[in-house]
């Protein structure tokens, strides 16, 4: 075998679901045989992706206690291969995954998406972000800014249940509530201020408002969009709060 066929084989190894032996390797001094040599990749491979998916759905892990997760970790990494050169990317469909696998827990799904967004605001790239100076130029003339743009850290989720109630709860090592489902759903707003990631909920007018800068609309369609879809509540006032409270968050981005 060259060096592809061998690596090629080695990997298939791996990743199917029972390790087997292969006449390729042979028994080691201490008389392992070939499979059992085989076996000692073919559980590190494992033992690393449910290491990696404690580590970014920590929560989510905790909700479930040790068993639970263990079990349905393992069956995630069986049926999702490692394709990411940075191995912290993985479990990018883990919420997914545990929303099929737990449809009479849809808050787990929700708590382990929350879990996962955290995370990826944690690492996201960094950017200049907007403050009340920049404001202020744009009011006096001196900076031009066609589009308010969000930071690139900034993502938005949407919970059916008190999920935000079970992640503080865990957070502070406390009892996590009864799950409840919420009259309507939330939107949540998850971004990065600093060096540490943020979450809060979001009213709909907020959520639209987010939704617009998110498309980068101009602040005179923002306004216009919002005076359209809530014509009861002074658009206008509500709208110049938003702003200055995302200026002091870091929600938004500017150039240069």
């Amino acid at each position: 075998m060259n060096l592809e066929e061998l690596q090629s084989r080695f990997q298939d190894i791996v990743l199917n679901a029972e390790c087997v032996g292969a006449n390729w390797v042979g028994k080691s001094a201490r008389g392992l045989s070939s499979q059992d040599r085989l076996a000692i990749y073919h559980n590190a491979y494992r033992v690393r992706l449910i290491d990696v998916l404690l580590d970014t759905f920590e929560h989510t892990a905790t909700y479930l206690g040790d068993d639970w997760f263990q079990q349905l970790a393992s069956s995630y990494v069986q049926a999702h291969n490692s394709s990411h050169d940075n191995i912290g990317m993985y479990g990018e469909a883990f919420p997914e995954f545990l929303a099929g696998q737990l449809q009479d827990d849809r808050e787990v799904s929700e708590l382990a998406s929350m879990d996962w967004k955290l995370r990826r605001a944690f690492d996201g790239a960094d950017g200049s972000v907007m403050t009340h100076d920049h404001l202020l130029q744009m009011a006096s003339g001196e900076r031009q800014i066609n589009s308010l743009q969000p930071v690139a850290t900034l993502n938005i989720g949407t919970n059916h249940f008190n999920t935000l109630d079970i992640w503080h709860a865990i957070n502070q090592d406390e009892h996590p509530p009864d799950v409840e489902q919420l009259p309507q759903p939330v939107d949540v707003l998850i971004w990065r201020k600093g060096d540490s990631p943020h979450f809060r909920s979001l009213s709909t007018m907020e959520s639209a408002a987010i939704a617009c800068v998110c498309s980068g609309c101009t602040m005179e369609a923002i306004g216009a969009a919002l005076e359209k879809d809530f014509p009861d509540i002074d658009a206008a006032t509500e709208f110049g709060l938003m702003l200055h409270r995302w200026i002091d968050d870091q929600v938004l981005a500017i150039d240069g």
